[in-house]
């Protein structure tokens, strides 16, 4: 008997079958994905989200350059400290040579008739400068903390705008500045920061560092040694007001002249109340120098003072970099 036909139509039938169900049911997801994809097709895309302001872009770097330039100077003004403790280090030995054997010779010689006077004061003061510190150091330690100061504003001000920059990256259709490199950015913004100080009237117009500096540094040390000198009291108005005019050096020089005035006070004192008498008196030049008192505008206030007005500026300079496209 032959089964071969027979094996054929089923094999046949099988095929037939499996096709036939292969095929309804693609017919059958294919009816059902149409609508899906019609849904699809029909439904509008969201518009797409607007660019953020320069406003609302500049506003966080802004506040966190104000909160840098707030820490930075804290940072710079202990420089003061750092110089007043090693200053105070050495009042014992000058305290030793001040009211030494060489020192009451000096004394003693000053006052001998026909004899040329000075050689104590100019004695007292040498030793000062030597072992405490001389008015350059004074002079210098001051300006190095306002330069450096300032200088690190302008540190904290390119670090922001790197920030701003990447915080537009991914919208350079709207700010062209996504697209800047550093020196372009930096040359951008220094443009709007002329244009911003050049519409300011106030004493952070002078772009020049070394006018700052010496403006600032000359400023304090001057009402410093007014301070000292009135409270001594061998100022009259007229002439303190006319010491705004001498240079920083002599400024420094007559803080201590007054310092030469204390030696020649505690003579008589022992050499360990001398030292003492003198740590205290430079912590109060100290404070001075850093804090001010009434009447008289520190560092700290005065260094504040350009920080608040720079960062006024500065807003102005990054909004006007920010332009949108």
């Amino acid at each position: 008997m032959n089964f071969r036909p027979r094996l054929s139509l089923v094999a046949f039938a099988f095929v037939a079958v499996t096709s036939g169900v292969v095929v309804r049911r693609a017919l059958l997801l294919s009816s059902v994905a149409r609508p899906i994809e019609t849904i699809a097709a029909s439904t509008p895309s969201p518009p797409p989200k607007p660019a953020p302001s320069p406003e609302e872009i500049a506003r966080p770097h802004l506040r966190w350059a104000q909160q840098e330039a707030a820490r930075l100077l804290d940072e710079h003004l202990q420089q003061v400290a750092v110089f007043f403790d090693d200053a105070k280090q050495n009042t014992p030995e000058f305290a030793d040579r001040a009211l030494g054997w060489s020192s009451k010779w000096r004394l003693v010689a000053d006052h001998v008739p026909f004899t040329q006077g000075g050689r104590h004061p100019t004695f007292i003061r040498s030793q000062f400068e030597q072992h405490v510190f001389t008015p350059d150091q004074l002079s210098d330690l001051v300006e190095h903390v306002v330069a450096s100061y300032l200088a690190h504003l302008r540190s904290v001000e390119s670090e922001m705008l790197v920030r701003v920059r990447a915080d537009v990256a991914d919208i350079p259709e709207a700010y062209a500045i996504a697209q800047f490199d550093d020196a372009r950015l930096q040359t951008r913004y220094d443009e709007a920061l002329a244009q911003a100080l050049a519409a300011t009237s106030s004493g952070v117009r002078s772009e020049v560092a070394t006018l700052v500096v010496s403006e600032i540094a000359g400023e304090v040390l001057t009402q410093v040694a007014i301070k000292l000198g009135v409270s001594a009291g061998i100022l009259t108005t007229g002439a303190a007001s006319s010491w705004a005019t001498f240079g920083v050096g002599l400024v420094v020089g007559l803080i201590v002249d007054q310092i030469v005035s204390w030696v020649w006070d505690w003579y008589a004192d022992p050499i360990g109340s001398l030292a003492t008498q003198l740590d205290n008196k430079l912590d109060g030049m100290q404070s001075l120098i850093v804090d001010g008192s009434e009447g008289v505008q520190g560092l700290r206030s005065r260094l504040k003072a350009y920080a608040d007005e720079r960062a006024r500026v500065r807003e102005t300079a990054v909004l006007a970099v920010l332009q949108i496209n």
